[in-house]
């Protein structure tokens, strides 16, 4: 329930200065946000790429459930490349690594 308190007080704060604004002024104002937001996306993948080494060993849970290791071999912008033990290649997200040992 917080978060819906937090997310009503959010609506209440920014509503009075919305309706003052006009469709251009919403529309670049909608621009602000959606760029600000893919900046704090890839700052967030940078971090995570961050802790990744070319020879780590990982782990991630592919979308059909099953659990995959692989060994990276590049570290591209947004996803690592990754070759599982049966010779696949995967490009995975950084966020969805997990370090083996």
């Amino acid at each position: 329930m917080p978060e819906i308190d937090n997310t009503n007080a959010i609506i209440r704060k920014f509503e009075p200065l919305l309706e003052g604004l006009s469709n251009n002024e919403l529309i670049i104002l909608n621009q602000m946000v959606v760029e600000r937001l893919h900046l704090m996306q890839k700052a967030g993948a940078l971090m995570s790429m961050s802790k990744f080494n070319i020879g780590d060993r990982v782990s991630w849970n592919g979308s059909d459930g099953t659990t995959r290791i692989g060994i990276i071999l590049r570290l591209n912008h947004k996803t690592a490349s990754v070759k599982t033990g049966d010779k696949e290649h995967w490009n995975v997200s950084p966020q969805l690594l997990r370090k083996e040992n």
